[in-house]
């Protein structure tokens, strides 16, 4: 571990340096609190921090099983409270007034933006790199190297919240003293990994993480930095609101082509059956449709409460179920079903873009009439949406705790299903609304836009047929396992939303 750690300080004397953090400790004429409008553009990792340590980097129910474990979910009770902090130095900087966005508008800015694309991007990558790292050795290099940054982050934004109160006289306890005695640059607070010998292979893995921690931190530093700075050159969010924080309201739609076998396997190879009928059995055990007394009211909150899930299955296609550099026709197979799904990074353009058209339709936006903080409260801390992020939490760990593409295959299968059981029957519910509301509802009638990613050929790649192939008793284990807890987190989400009302 002497070894990694090294490492980890080589890094740290690189990165204390970086051009965000000199400009964020900059005392001259820009007030100190336009600064730290470079948050606005990372406000997806700063929230999303909470599920990050409370689903994957504690060990949960597995915490006990030695000191190590313990120590580093200990540390991450402390760290999921942090998000809240946040919060409250968003009220007293008047974020709220000063961005002024609606509920879509923040939706947007969070899941779908272009500007924000690179920043969700490298988000994803860092909690792969934690969920991969069952080895709690290597775990707590890897959170030792996020926890590096943030220090190095925080003893400088406390210079721009120390001149920030002695002008206003406000306190800020995010990004002041109060946060950064809290932040105290390290994965745990004992020594439980003092001294601790790894093998070759725990030290290289480690290593690697630990490198590609830095990197992925330094590349969101700066472009952190160049945001804020063009933010500032242009005034403020006015500007930036019209360009990125708006999300589209027309996008042609076509109807969905015949059910794709694909995605819906009704045979298998015998070694796969157990796989298929466990599936079989999680949809005939989800609860039962409601016909609802109030149609649009029952649409309201499925687009409400499912929005995140709709929104970040784009950054789930593309940057967790795809395979960054894959290597048999296997996995060039799984990428081709990930860009159908998911769209091409490149193309602001998917199904997704869709749900937009329902909710200005549904007129969600004046229904809810929430300030910006309201929404980010609904979506990643009020209690009513923590079944959801419960869902989040077992497909990110299913996906990213194997390589193996048939197990990856599956969890799409199962998520599809799953979410089926209902879409279907509120489809038909959306299709009545539409005749009501003389609006489109694109998205809840299971349309896909008109403009579909193109594939370039691979013969090879489209020849697989996941569900054919051959398999062992592990890969059967870990299907069937990942199948029973989506089925258990997807009946948690919808009891959840059935006696829920908005207003």
């Amino acid at each position: 571990m002497e070894h990694v750690l090294r490492v980890v300080d080589e890094w740290r004397n690189r990165i204390e340096d970086h051009p965000l953090h000199r400009w964020l400790a900059t005392d001259d004429d820009l007030p100190p609190e336009h600064r730290l409008w470079f948050a606005l553009y990372f406000t997806n990792f700063i929230m999303y921090f909470r599920e990050m340590n409370l689903y994957h980097i504690s060990y949960g129910e597995r915490r006990g099983l030695d000191r190590h474990r313990e120590a580093i979910s200990a540390h991450a009770d402390e760290d999921m409270t942090h998000s809240r902090l946040f919060m409250r130095d968003f009220a007293t900087l008047g974020w709220d007034d000063l961005l002024d966005w609606r509920p879509s508008e923040v939706l947007h800015w969070l899941f779908s933006s272009e500007v924000t694309e690179g920043l969700r991007r490298r988000t994803t990558a860092l909690a792969k790199l934690v969920i991969e790292a069952d080895d709690p050795a290597v775990r707590y290099a890897v959170v030792e190297s996020i926890e590096t940054c943030g220090n190095a982050l925080f003893r400088h934004t406390t210079e721009a919240a120390g001149r920030y109160e002695r002008r206003t006289g406000r306190r800020l306890v995010y990004w002041g003293e109060f946060h950064l005695a809290r932040e105290t640059g390290h994965a745990v607070d004992d020594d439980a990994f003092d001294g601790l010998e790894l093998t070759p292979v725990q030290r290289r893995d480690a290593v690697r993480r630990v490198e590609r921690v830095f990197e992925l931190i330094d590349e969101q530093n700066s472009e952190m930095l160049t945001l804020a700075q063009e933010t500032v050159s242009q005034g403020g969010f006015a500007a930036r609101t019209a360009r990125h924080a708006t999300p589209p309201r027309e996008v042609p739609a076509v109807d969905p082509p015949a059910r794709d076998s694909l995605l819906h396997p009704t045979e298998t190879h015998p070694a796969q059956r157990p796989i298929l009928d466990a599936l079989h059995r999680a949809v005939a055990g989800l609860p039962r449709f409601e016909e609802p007394d109030d149609i649009v009211e029952r649409l309201r909150r499925t687009l409400l409460f499912n929005a995140t899930d709709t929104l970040g299955s784009i950054s789930l296609y593309r940057y967790m179920i795809s395979y960054p550099w894959p290597v048999d026709a296997a996995e060039r197979a799984l990428n081709r079903l990930a860009v159908r799904l998911g769209g091409r990074a490149d193309s602001g353009v998917n199904r997704r873009s869709l749900f937009y058209v329902d909710w200005a339709s549904l007129e969600l936006d004046e229904t809810l009439g929430w300030s910006p903080s309201r929404m980010l409260e609904f979506i990643y801390l009020d209690a009513a949406t923590e079944p959801w992020r419960d869902l989040r939490a077992v497909a990110t760990h299913h996906i990213d705790s194997t390589r193996n593409p048939v197990v990856r295959y599956w969890t799409i299968v199962a998520m599809k299903s799953l979410n089926a059981a209902h879409a279907e029957p509120t489809a038909a519910l959306a299709r009545v609304a539409e005749r009501q509301l003389g609006r489109p509802l694109p998205y809840l009638t299971l349309k896909l836009t008109a403009d579909r990613p193109g594939l370039e050929p691979d013969p090879e790649a489209d020849a697989i047929r996941f569900a054919d192939l051959p398999v062992d008793a592990d890969v059967v284990d870990r299907a069937v396992t990942m199948i029973e807890e989506l089925a258990h987190a997807f009946r948690c989400r919808q009891e959840a939303l059935m006696p829920t009302r908005l207003g």
